[in-house]
């Protein structure tokens, strides 16, 4: 006889426990190694869990809703549907804080024929108190966020939420309870910022030939010029700084509760169109809830960019153990002097924030005005 114990898996550096989401077998389904088994949230994201092995699945000893520790059986899988499984103790886990209206079946209804529901729209549907019971896709077979959301608007408590009625204490999700610990740690760090205005005529050229984005020239350009300015694409390690090869990218993604930085792995070796891509589909994935745990840590510099809802400058604060984040506001027309003369050229404004402990105001000058050329450049 071979029973596989599946456990609750660590989705992250930091993780030590997850809220177990949901089950997409039942006992006594057939699994598939490779197919997803369950769903997890992390304080980062909601997590797709595959199964490790072939088998059926015959025992679930945890539920939705529960908080599991990272290591915990949450389920045993037999080779065979004949084969007898072995008693488990009782498994360590406790129900949220703050129970939210059940998103699963009720008793005695199937999950399996109840339409899928993406970890997006799950998670959103607890935030916003909507059964997924009554929630049909209006398209297609899975249930979005915006199906979700209109059935919140639609609803009768809707309608009394509008209503101004004085203070709402809301609970922080596990998504800001992470942002609001990162955040303090950011704050202990000494940091300093420098910023310049740039000239993005003809990055703006690039931007158009390759069909990329304003963020896509700055990562692009921040990527190469990390090479020669090892100070910046180091981490603060204790003791230690450490110094990294690889120009590994973070990018700010806002999402529904709070923010997500994948990152664009050795970006200095991909070309503008092939991080275009991978932008997207960085973006696609934080937003849907889809990032594995490794695309979501390595990063040793961030870009932020609030260009595009209007903001002209601001101040980013570094995510540690990363060196540095590179703000960047819209690129608007704005009069400069070239050449002796009044021209009208594109212009973004470039923050860099420095982790004092990692590099310098030298070295940090030196690299924003590295940035600064090769976007004027065009490279």
């Amino acid at each position: 006889m071979s029973v596989t114990r599946v456990i609750m898996p660590k989705l992250g550096l930091t993780m030590d426990e997850g809220r177990l989401i949901a089950w997409h077998k039942k006992e006594g389904d057939a699994v598939a190694e490779g197919e997803v088994l369950f769903e997890v949230e992390t304080d980062k994201a909601a997590m797709e869990v595959p199964a490790t092995t072939s088998g059926f699945l015959r025992r679930l000893l945890a539920k939705p809703d529960d908080m599991v520790p990272v290591a915990q059986v949450v389920a045993l899988i037999t080779t065979t549907a004949e084969e007898s499984v072995p008693a488990e103790p009782a498994p360590t886990t406790r129900p949220t804080m703050s129970p939210q209206p059940s998103s699963e079946p009720s008793p005695g209804s199937s999950s399996i024929d109840r339409p899928a529901v993406s970890p997006a729209a799950r998670k959103l549907a607890q935030q916003l108190g909507v059964d997924l019971a009554s929630v049909q896709p209006k398209s297609g077979s899975r249930v979005t966020s915006e199906d979700v959301e209109a059935a919140a608007a639609s609803s009768p408590a809707a309608a009394a939420a509008a209503a101004p009625v004085g203070e709402k204490r809301i609970p922080l999700s596990r998504m800001r309870k992470a942002i609001a610990s990162a955040m303090s740690r950011s704050t202990e760090a000494p940091q300093f910022s420098i910023e310049r205005d740039v000239d993005m005529t003809a990055a703006n050229e690039r931007r158009r030939a390759a069909k990329a984005s304003y963020t896509d020239v700055v990562v692009s350009a921040a990527a190469e010029a990390l090479l020669d300015h090892p100070r910046l694409r180091s981490t603060f390690d204790g003791d230690a700084v450490v110094e990294h090869a690889g120009a590994h990218i973070g990018l700010a993604v806002a999402v529904t509760d709070g923010l997500l930085v994948p990152v664009i792995r050795d970006a200095d070796r991909k070309d503008l169109a092939t991080l275009v891509r991978e932008r997207e589909h960085l973006e696609d994935g934080a937003r849907a809830g889809k990032l594995s745990s490794d695309a979501l840590s390595g990063a040793v510099l961030s870009v932020s960019n609030l260009g595009p809802l209007g903001v002209d400058r601001f101040t980013a604060l570094v995510n540690p153990p990363e060196a540095a984040i590179l703000a960047m506001g819209r690129v608007r027309d704005r009069v400069i002097a070239r050449d002796g003369k009044a021209e009208v050229r594109p212009v973004v404004t470039l923050t860099l924030s420095v982790d004092h402990r990692v590099a310098d105001g030298a070295d940090a000058a030196r690299f924003l005005d590295d940035v600064a050329k090769r976007l004027e450049a065009g490279e």
